[in-house]
């Protein structure tokens, strides 16, 4: 079996090449493979296949019988990695903390502390709202998922 570190080892440098961040690895006891990456700009099918290429010139299957996919981390998935948090600045997310409230707003920036701009009601209002800044210490983050609308 491929070891997730090796699939790391040979991938992130790739990766890296194409302007990209390695968001995670994941491998079962089959040697089914996936590579999850991300780029600031979008990752195109070209990215993909050059990347899943490569890791395949560094694993001979007659050795190893696996079964490989690089793919983008997705717009469902939860943020893996700092990178993506800093990529969709500005745009809206969802925040799962570990008490179990739950945060939704536009990322203001994203350091020790995730700093979104909530809007919510105006105390005693029912038609008036405010906009506030919330800071989240990420060690209170479980989940952080892009909020996806289709307006």
């Amino acid at each position: 079996m491929i070891e997730k570190q090796e699939i790391i080892k040979v991938a992130e440098p790739k990766i890296k090449e194409l302007d990209g961040f390695l968001v995670d690895v994941k491998v079962n006891t089959a040697n089914v493979i996936t590579v999850f990456f991300d780029r600031m700009e979008g990752v195109q099918i070209e990215h993909c296949l050059e990347i899943s290429k490569y890791v395949e010139e560094h694993f001979d299957r007659e050795v190893e019988d696996y079964e490989l996919t690089v793919c983008s981390a997705g717009l469902d998935n939860a943020f893996m990695v700092d990178e993506q948090y800093q990529k969709y600045i500005g745009k809206e997310v969802g925040v799962l903390l570990t008490n179990g409230k739950r945060k939704t707003g536009l990322i203001i920036s994203c350091d020790k502390t995730l700093i979104l701009e909530v809007v919510k009601k105006k105390k005693g209002s029912r038609k008036e709202y405010i906009t506030e800044q919330v800071n989240i210490p990420k060690a209170e983050i479980k989940e952080t998922k892009l909020k996806v609308n289709f307006k």
